[in-house]
This record gives structure tokens, C-alpha cells and sequence, in this order.
């Protein structure tokens, strides 16, 4: 079963989270605990872990804005 990636709350108020970089490609293989991608708010940048192991299938572009908790990949 495939575990989503989704975008997390960071702070209080942030509802919204930039996508800013990805940092494996779709079909990559990782591991838990591996740097998957950064997220940006209007306060800070914060490098999001994996929460699998498994190959990677992004599905959320870079540089577009996310509601926190959209699904923007996953890892198989």
C-alpha cells in the first residue's frame, strides 16, 4: 500500500506551504528519514523527511502554492 506524502502544518498560522524543491526525481528509491523535499512559508524554508521507504512518485510541482494536508505524491 502506498503512503501519501502530504503537506504539514508548519506554525500556527500557516494554512498554505509553497512546494519549493523537490529532491528525488518520480521513480527513485528512498529511505525513511531521507530529505524528500523543502516547503516554504511566508516565515520560514523546512526540509520535509520521508515517513516510508519505497520508490517515489511526486505528483505536486515546484514553486505552486498547497492547502496544508493536500497530497502531493507518494512512496510505493
Amino acid at each position: 500500500m502506498a503512503e501519501e506524502i502530504r503537506i504539514p502544518k508548519l506554525g500556527m498560522s500557516a494554512t498554505e506551504v509553497i512546494l519549493a524543491e523537490w529532491m528525488f526525481g518520480d521513480g527513485e528509491a528512498v529511505t525513511k528519514g531521507d530529505i524528500i523535499y523543502t516547503a516554504e512559508t511566508d516565515k520560514t524554508t523546512v526540509e520535509i523527511e520521508a515517513q516510508a521507504t519505497g520508490i517515489i512518485r511526486p505528483t505536486g510541482e515546484e514553486g505552486v502554492k498547497y492547502k496544508v494536508g493536500e497530497v502531493i505524491g507518494t512512496i510505493e
